[in-house]
């Protein structure tokens, strides 16, 4: 019997030494924490007090923040076994139930952290493309612009310094707070580096001549202001200043008599006003008289030149007559077209005066014996808004007839071709919009027809 306690005691020391054997091992296993992580949670963090500017290309550039997170596992220990052999039962102690904690679950953050931009305001303009941004957030969260961390202190108050680029950039912001939560706003302003915002107004002349009086006015604005120039009842125009703030503008004071001084107002939104004081002189001009043709198959010739502004030039002959009055600009236009007693294939005298000056001329009316065509003349198109106003003219004549078209504001001529078609474009640059105005077309076999022609500035005909 003694023999046996012997035993039981030696397999209860036995086993209270693999009992210690077991807590050493649990001690062993103990995890550190990692080393990498707290070096790149070093690394992501900005130094307190710098205002380093950044580029503000990766500002407007979205760029995901990475979360890091470190997960440890104590390793799974081997749970020693004991030598069940010749083991008296143990009686296991009961288990007691533990009270009920009262301290509640803990929370969990969702909610985003507070974002705001102070500084600057919403498509603010900047002459200095270094701006501080700076604006308010929770203690605690961090601020981002792009890959660029801004400065945060206790108080969750954040600045950053960027380089704006020229014209208009968007500025994206982020701030994460310690549970992970993000909250994102953008900013947009404006560099207007070089950009002219004052209002100028300049007239590149005091004193004007020719006709109809005309000036140049110009000056700075901001983008996109409109700017009016005009004189009461002489003329007026309007532009808008560009990209860049200037403008420029030409303006004809048709209104304006000789010798008048008058007073031109220049007006731009913002309640911008400047005025000028300007002359206009008639330029004196020396009488010049000047034929077109001296021949023709039809009873017609033109004549040209220089005068007066305002007076009077009369074109004599035998057989026919008339008067023009030279234009504001010191020029003058007559047609003479002469009376059925005008002799075939004999010279005339045709006697041009006008103030200050009287001029010569003969005209040859050219009859020749071939089979005629009947004169026929078409018109195209009537109206034209191309930058170029044109019209296309065509028909019948007598083979080597002349085909002249005419108007006021444009001419051409043609011949005949041997079948006794013709055709001609002519151009009208210089007509006035939406105004109608008459075209002739004569043909020296006789022919003659008028049609209308309108200037309609659509872009098409």
């Amino acid at each position: 019997m003694r023999r046996r306690e012997i035993l039981v005691f030696i397999a209860a020391f036995a086993v209270v030494l693999l009992g210690g054997a077991a807590l050493a091992q649990v001690g062993a296993f103990s995890s550190a924490p990692a080393a990498d992580v707290a070096a790149l949670s070093a690394a992501s963090s900005n130094e307190a007090g710098t205002d380093v500017p950044q580029p503000v290309a990766d500002v407007a550039t979205e760029e995901k923040i990475e979360e890091v997170a470190e997960t440890t596992e104590p390793p799974k220990e081997d749970e020693p076994k004991a030598d069940e052999t010749d083991k008296e039962p143990v009686e296991e102690e009961p288990v007691k139930d533990e009270p009920p904690s009262d301290e509640p679950p803990e929370e969990v953050d969702e909610t985003p952290p507070p974002l705001e931009i102070l500084f600057p305001e919403n498509e603010q303009h900047f002459e200095e493309a270094t701006i501080p941004f700076e604006g308010k957030t929770e203690p605690g969260a961090r601020v981002f612009a792009g890959r660029y961390e801004a400065d945060v202190d206790d108080e969750g108050n954040w600045r950053i310094v960027l380089i704006l680029n020229e014209g208009g950039n968007l500025v994206k912001f982020k701030a994460k707070d310690a549970a992970g939560n993000i909250t994102e706003r953008s900013i947009k302003v404006f560099l207007d580096h070089g950009v002219a915002t004052e209002f100028t107004a300049h007239q590149k002349w005091e004193v004007v001549d020719g006709y109809p009086a005309e000036n140049k006015y110009y000056g700075t604005a901001a983008p996109g202001t409109k700017i009016w120039v005009g004189a009461s009842n002489k003329g007026s125009g309007h532009t808008t200043a560009n990209a860049e703030g200037e403008w420029s503008l030409r303006v004809k004071f048709e209104g304006a008599e000789c010798g008048e001084t008058f007073t031109v107002v220049v007006e731009a939104e913002g309640n911008h006003r400047k005025e000028f004081r300007m002359k206009y002189v008639c330029a004196d001009h020396e009488f010049s008289a000047h034929q077109k043709y001296a021949e023709n198959e039809s009873k017609w010739t033109k004549f040209y030149g220089t005068g007066v502004p305002g007076t009077q030039v009369f074109v004599v002959s035998e057989y026919g007559s008339t008067e023009t009055t030279v234009e504001g600009n010191g020029e003058w236009f007559a047609k003479l077209h002469f009376n059925d007693n005008l002799p075939a294939n004999t010279e005339v005298l045709v006697v041009v005066e006008g103030e200050g000056g009287r001029a010569e001329f003969g005209f040859y009316w050219i009859v020749k014996t071939i089979d005629e065509i009947e004169f026929t003349a078409h018109q195209k198109y009537g109206s034209c808004g191309e930058a170029v106003p044109y019209d296309k003219f065509y028909g019948t004549a007598t083979p080597g007839a002349t085909i002249f078209v005419d108007s006021l504001w444009g001419e051409g001529s043609t011949t005949a071709n041997e079948h006794g078609e013709w055709q001609v474009v002519v151009e009208f640059p210089d007509a006035p919009m939406n105004e109608p105005f008459t075209v002739e077309v004569e043909s020296t076999d006789g022919g003659y027809a008028t049609f209308t022609f309108v200037r309609t500035g659509e872009g098409e005909h």
